[in-house]
């Protein structure tokens, strides 16, 4: 509830400065043209004021109601709609105040002032959609999608999903046939029984499965329906509970588009917020931006480094991103240049408990430059170009290597559902090394507690920490 309320202001807000931009650029409008009215008139802010009621009303119904698929399907219908009926209401009111005495514009500039406000409206929506479908370009909607249960044979779920806008993957189907589970991969033939609930629940993680559609039905165990839930609440994982299909007609719109299978129950989680995800969003590309600033401290480092050895100046590496994606990873180089080479000479020493995380406190291969950059997190500069590409976030999981996510244990995959960062949790652990579990586990925290405001504080604790920490270069000794 909460949530609806927050994005009710945010609309409202939105709507209400969209109109005293209009209002003013209207009434400026207006001294161009000899004898028309100005907007100071109480009758033209009444009759301006109505019309823009009517757009909020119908915007929230049909667009910021629905989740973000309904909004990429139907954007273009419902503005074109909106428009219409926003011109015929208009007409309506007009011709009842004009009989009531009440003055109105002249015709021409009546229809110019409705001609601007549909425009601006088109306009608005247009760019919204065009950020949800960047949004979704990014992967922050992206979602493999697992059918449970025993579904409809009328339901031909490689159909529905390429109309999504690309948000959701189509995983496959476990499905309950004669007293056996069975998992039915999307992109292979190969069956195989699986047993409930241990296995079904290790495929959802080892799938990175971000959506579960449940189908009910009577042949399926008792306990199923409860168990699914709490297990999909405590990752927490969305899921639909859908009703027994067999006892639905066939003509029903469900039939035609996923999202609206008709479900008993839903449940999502808060990645799906697209209002948290926007505003994650902006701040990334806010900061990455400003990071222009720090144009001349690169440079500065980047001549250092070169100095130094004369070799790379970034350091460039394959990371897992988003959903399994790989991504090209950039930082300073802070190690010699045939640091690879000599890491496996140096294994035996890692510092590491636990894990494929190598970690040395006083690590040969790191340069003099190097010591200097690590030490105040200068080398993490580069990945503000990966946060302004959209492939990284300032906050999130620290994107592994391919071979450190080899070593995943199923659970450790939904990190992976997670945009990475740059700074997360574990970096504000207090503590310089933790073990490999104890930092994924506090990636899997962040993923379960993620908010648009958890963000804010991790990014508020580790400013809080970088500037102790120049604090402590500047006090004087002794």
């Amino acid at each position: 509830m909460r949530v609806k309320r927050q994005k009710l202001a945010i609309i409202l807000f939105y709507e209400l400065s969209f109109f005293a931009v209009f209002s003013l650029a209207a009434r400026e409008l207006s001294l161009l043209f000899p004898g028309a009215p100005q907007m100071a008139s109480g009758e033209l802010a009444l009759f301006l004021g109505a019309f823009f009621l009517l757009f909020f009303c119908r915007m929230w119904r049909n667009l910021y109601s629905r989740d973000y698929h309904y909004y990429l399907r139907n954007t273009y219908r419902i503005v074109l709609i909106n428009t219409v009926l926003s011109f015929l209401v208009a007409a309506a009111a007009a011709m009842l105040l004009k009989i009531a005495g009440v003055r109105l514009p002249s015709a021409p500039m009546l229809l110019f002032y409705l001609a601007i406000g549909a425009a601006g409206f088109s306009a608005r929506h247009g760019s919204q959609l065009l950020w949800v479908r960047y949004l979704s370009r990014l992967g922050y909607f992206s979602k493999k999608v697992l059918v449970l249960g025993d579904p409809d044979d009328r339901l031909h779920w490689e159909s529905y999903f390429p109309h999504l806008g690309g948000t959701k993957q189509y995983a496959g189907t476990v499905t309950y046939d004669h007293g056996k589970w069975v998992w039915i991969p999307a992109k292979s033939s190969r069956q195989r029984v699986v047993s409930y609930p241990e296995e079904i629940k290790a495929l959802i993680l080892k799938e990175n499965i971000g959506e579960i559609v449940l189908f009910l039905g009577e042949p399926l165990p008792k306990d199923l329906k409860l168990e699914m839930e709490a297990y999909c609440q405590s990752l927490p994982i969305s899921y639909s509970l859908v009703t027994d299909m067999h006892q639905v007609q066939n003509h029903h719109f469900w039939d035609r588009v996923f999202p609206y299978i008709p479900a008993v129950e839903r449940f999502f989680g808060k990645n799906d917020s697209l209002t948290a995800i926007s505003f994650k969003r902006l701040l990334d590309l806010a900061v990455s931006s400003l990071s222009l600033l720090l144009l001349p401290l690169a440079m500065f480092i980047a001549l250092a480094i070169k100095l130094e050895d004369g070799g790379p100046i970034l350091y460039v590496s394959t990371r897992i991103g988003k959903n399994g994606k790989p991504l090209r990873f950039y930082k300073f180089r802070t190690m010699t240049v045939n640091a690879e080479q000599q890491k496996k000479n140096l294994l035996p020493l890692n510092e590491r408990p636990d894990g494929p995380l190598f970690k040395m406190a006083k690590d040969p291969r790191v340069t003099k430059v190097g010591r200097v950059l690590r030490k105040h997190n200068l080398d993490e500069l580069p990945q503000l170009l990966n946060v302004w590409l959209g492939n990284m976030s300032l906050v999130g999981p620290r994107p592994h290597l391919p071979e450190e996510v080899a070593e995943y244990r199923d659970k450790d995959y939904l990190r992976l559902e997670c945009m990475p960062g740059i700074i997360g949790l574990p970096q504000l652990a207090g503590r310089k090394m933790i073990g490999f579990r104890e930092w994924v586990e506090l990636d899997l925290k962040y993923r379960r507690n993620w908010s648009f405001e958890l963000d804010l504080r991790i990014l508020w604790k580790a400013a809080k920490l970088t500037l102790r920490t120049f604090a402590r270069e500047r006090k004087p000794r002794g």
